[in-house]
């Protein structure tokens, strides 16, 4: 005759079905989809990415406006012009597109201002959220970011998407979390 005892079979099907014993598995997978988020952030924001450039007034805005002609209207001599276009060519590589403030940025970062990042019985929510508004508008953080995630063509704004879709790398890693906190929880019972 053969015995076989399922309680801790079904002790470990409940614990999964609760959630309970992969809390540790889920904050992992935010950790690493926000890594992966600031990564692909900070290589579009240096222009390597597939965000479009800014525009030039924008670059103009960053410097402080030094790139306008004289205030007499007067044009600049040669010399001064190919001053003003190295200064310009310099601001373009100096600045990053959507890190003025940096608030979009930092909001990327699990418990920060504007970050959603959320345990779930049965996963994680990351993304924008809250009510801090971002500086110098009346937006929320998260306002900005999802004008900017899906683009304004009223006002011409480009579509710069900063949450994607987990690429196969990142996908690995979490399923190798995930086998490491099925393993942990079948030690624990």
């Amino acid at each position: 005759m053969v015995h076989l005892d399922l309680r801790k079979f079904y002790k470990f099907r409940k614990a999964i079905a609760n959630g309970q014993g992969l809390k540790d598995v889920y904050t992992q997978w935010g950790k690493r989809y926000l890594t992966f988020t600031k990564r692909r952030f900070r290589k579009n924001a240096a222009g390597g990415g597939e965000w479009p450039p800014l525009k030039s007034m924008s670059y103009r805005r960053a410097m402080g406006g030094k790139l306008r002609t004289t205030k007499t209207g007067k044009s600049r001599s040669y010399l001064q012009q190919s001053t003003m276009k190295r200064k310009y060519l310099k601001a373009r590589q100096r600045v990053k597109i959507l890190i003025d403030t940096g608030t979009l940025f930092k909001a990327l970062s699990p418990y920060m201002p504007g970050n959603l990042f959320k345990r779930l019985k049965d996963g994680i929510r990351i993304g924008f959220a809250g009510k801090r508004l971002h500086k110098n508008t009346d937006l929320t953080v998260k306002g900005i970011a999802m004008k900017h995630q899906k683009g304004d063509p009223s006002t011409n704004l480009p579509q710069r998407k900063i949450l994607h879709v987990p690429n196969s790398l990142l996908r690995a890693s979490m399923m190798r979390d995930l086998r490491r906190g099925i393993q942990k929880l079948g030690r624990q019972l």
